[in-house]
């Protein structure tokens, strides 16, 4: 028999039914998607190393979601306001309650990770720890996390335990109906638009 990794057990919390989850997308997709999409790779930090499972990102917060999709690397925050315009949010209120894995303050030491291990530019481990709680913990929904790069707001990585019908979307807010609330999270990250003219084709 393996020894389990998680010599404590699990901490989880508990979002209730009807608990809203933000969740940043793009206007040409459906806000509810696991990815990733079946036949591709791993692509963000908590993927299913070989396709074991799929996950659906979102956030307590709108600015939580939207410095994780749209800014994300601290480097190069400045955007086409175009770019940013082809994405909106939704809400999403799961129809049961999430049990989810506590991967931040108590629940670090908890499960014997350190912050580090969930939050470098190399997937491996925080996809190695997704799976072994997905493996050991056959009644767990998800992860929830501190963003990487705004510490202050708390993330989640949803297991496709969850279907997607056992979520109520509410209608999409188009970012571009929405530029005031745009333009306060730019102001807040210190992200700008590039307002230069479009080089034409040649």
């Amino acid at each position: 028999m393996v020894a389990s990794r998680f010599v404590s057990g699990l901490r989880a919390i508990t979002l209730p039914a009807g608990h809203g989850l933000v969740r940043v997308h793009a206007l040409n997709r459906g806000p509810v998607f696991f990815g990733p999409a079946p036949g591709s790779r791993p692509q963000n930090r908590f993927d299913a190393p070989d396709q074991e499972y799929r996950v659906l990102y979102a956030a307590e917060h709108l600015e939580g979601a939207f410095v994780e999709t749209v800014l994300r690397r601290p480097v190069g925050r400045i955007l086409r306001r175009a770019s940013v315009e082809e994405r909106g949010w939704s809400i999403l209120r799961p129809s049961r309650p999430l049990a989810l894995a506590k991967l931040f303050d108590d629940g670090l030491q908890f499960h014997q990770i350190d912050a580090s291990e969930i939050s470098v530019d190399n997937y491996a481990p925080s996809r190695a720890l997704a799976l072994a709680l997905h493996a050991e913990f056959s009644d767990l929904d998800g992860l929830a996390y501190r963003s990487r790069y705004n510490n202050g707001e708390i993330c989640y990585a949803i297991f496709d335990r969850i279907a997607p019908g056992e979520f109520d979307a509410g209608p999409v807010s188009p970012f571009a109906d929405h530029k005031d609330t745009v333009d306060a999270m730019m102001e807040l990250y210190g992200a700008v638009f590039d307002t230069s003219p479009p080089i034409p084709p040649i």
